[in-house]
């Protein structure tokens, strides 16, 4: 027997019932509430991001280091300590130098909005033969490359504030939708 795409259903434990959506909706009105205060703060967000992102780089080249050093038998050892050395020494730099730090990650971002938006629209235009709704994957790649040009022309004076928006716009678009899916989810049940 076939089924139709939108004949599937969620199979969820028979024991999650209600209050595992009501978890799910917690989950959504905490991301919402961190992302509008982060968008409210993106400079405060933005440094923030910057610092939990050269503790974790800090973090993995320790503990990378600690095992190449455990192998240090296998001949791979100083592989891994040349590759793991280096994100310890990048973390280390990104936490006694924030704000190159910042600038760093927002070049990153920037140049991964412009990829993502031309990539995005050269797809949907070319998906437009044999998809109908291909105009969404352009719209899409459009609000990617102006972020990225926004970026782009503002900088470096961008640099402050970007991380923090970009993240407080992602946890409040994601908590929103966990939220409405626990609505539904709840409704159903």
């Amino acid at each position: 027997m076939q089924t139709h795409p939108n004949d599937l259903k969620i199979a969820l434990p028979p024991d999650t019932g209600r209050a595992g959506f009501k978890h799910l909706g917690l989950v959504g009105i905490i991301l919402a509430v961190l992302g509008v205060l982060a968008i409210l703060l993106p400079s405060v967000a933005t440094f923030g991001a910057e610092l939990l992102v050269a503790w974790m780089l800090t973090l993995w080249g320790a503990v990378g280091l600690w095992f190449s050093w455990a192998i240090r038998p296998a001949p791979e050892w100083r592989y891994g300590a040349a590759a793991f050395g280096l994100l310890f020494v990048l973390g280390v730099a990104l936490v006694l130098f924030p704000l190159a730090g910042i600038a760093a990650l927002t070049v990153l971002m920037m140049l991964s909005f412009l990829m993502e938006g031309v990539l995005s629209i050269l797809f949907g235009l070319r998906s437009s033969a044999h998809v109908s709704n291909w105009g969404w994957l352009v719209f899409s790649g459009l609000c990617s490359f102006v972020a990225g040009i926004v970026i782009l022309f503002g900088w470096p004076w961008t640099a402050s504030w970007t991380l923090g928006l970009m993240l407080g716009l992602n946890f409040l678009s994601t908590g929103l939708s966990l939220v409405m899916l626990s609505k539904s989810a709840w409704a159903e049940n």
